[in-house]
């Protein structure tokens, strides 16, 4: 019993004297000039330390997150009837515009899916102002829904930009329309870099693109329409040829027909170019020796029958049914002698 006592005790002193030489490691020793030494932290509390930083450096970007979320434009639905047009006009307005009519389907079918964009109107407080989106504009107030639009603050140039780029890109706008776009911004007081940036176009681009425009006006080109399918080459023909002497007064006489204004825009344009630059052949009817009431036009395998005289476009606007149920029994006819013909 004594033998374990006392192996016990020795036990006790030896384990201190570890501990004690344990702790005495841990304490800096002073040098023999009095400076402390530099103390490396353990392991565990450089763990502790990084993870601290990391913690740190993450609450950071989930409060620059939440400020850019609170920044975030978001999509409002706006009563439609307290939004106007833009100052600048891109589009030629048509009563039966194809392109109109089949976005209101899609719209009534699966709702507006693109938001508009808009700003707060400069003059009139509480209303906005609409950059880009003015069809979808016009359906939401012809179903009287509201309007889906992201607001945002945007100076003139900002807007005519975005107006320009939001149509470009997609080749949405017509030759004639970005023609009328471009000489609107110029009459505005928009500098040429402006111009460009919106149409993103070049210089040259822009000075044919005001030519254009600045030749036929604004009051033929609104006449004619947007011509989808008449492109920059027959624009530039028909702005020369309408510079020529008497080609307006031709002009201004066209337009007034009533089969001028039945027809659709590419048509109405084709009538406009020929009557002016096509080579003639005088029918033999007249009113008296010197006034044709019309003319045949042959241009390759095209041919025309034009005439300035409005009284007999009427005229012939009327008959045109009946001219051509005319036209196919004789069809017919000859048709069926041909093979009788071909019988005997």
């Amino acid at each position: 019993m004594a033998e374990t006592v006392q192996m016990t005790r020795k036990d006790a002193k030896k384990g201190r004297a570890i501990l004690e030489g344990l702790v005495a490691a841990g304490k800096p020793t002073r040098p023999a000039d009095g400076a402390l030494p530099q103390v490396r932290p353990s392991g565990a509390v450089k763990a502790m330390g990084l993870g601290l930083d990391r913690l740190s450096a993450e609450a950071a970007e989930a409060r620059a997150l939440k400020q850019e979320l609170s920044r975030r434009e978001t999509t409002q639905e706006i009563d439609a009837d307290l939004f106007s047009p833009s100052p600048v006009a891109d589009r030629i307005p048509l009563n039966n515009d194809p392109r109109t009519h089949d976005l209101r389907k899609a719209i009534e079918v699966n709702g507006q899916q693109i938001p508009v964009i808009a700003r707060p109107h400069p003059s009139e407080s509480g209303r906005f102002q609409i950059a880009a989106g003015h069809r979808r504009w016009k359906v939401a107030q012809e179903l009287e829904r509201p309007l889906k639009a992201i607001i945002r603050k945007l100076s003139d140039q900002d807007m005519v930009i975005l107006q320009g780029q939001e149509n470009g890109p997609r080749e949405d706008l017509t030759f004639v329309e970005r023609a009328r776009f471009a000489l609107q911004m110029e009459e505005r007081g928009f500098e040429r870099d402006t111009l460009c940036a919106a149409l993103s176009v070049d210089k040259p681009e822009i000075s044919r693109l005001l030519t254009v425009a600045q030749s036929i006006g604004e009051e033929l080109i609104l006449k004619i329409g947007p011509a989808p399918k008449v492109g920059r080459p027959r624009w530039l023909q028909f702005a020369k040829a309408i510079e020529r002497p008497g080609a307006r007064a031709k002009i201004d006489e066209l337009v007034r027909a009533e089969v001028f204004r039945h027809a659709d825009s590419d048509t109405r344009f084709s009538m406009a170019l020929n009557s002016l630059t096509t080579t003639r052949r005088t029918v033999k009817k007249r009113v008296s020796a010197s006034t044709s009431i019309a003319w045949i036009e042959r241009k390759g395998r095209s041919t025309h029958l034009v005439s300035e005289s409005v009284d007999f476009a009427t005229f012939l606007e009327r008959r045109l049914p009946n001219l051509l149920r005319e036209f196919e029994e004789s069809s017919e006819d000859r048709g069926t002698s041909k093979k009788k013909g071909a019988t005997h």
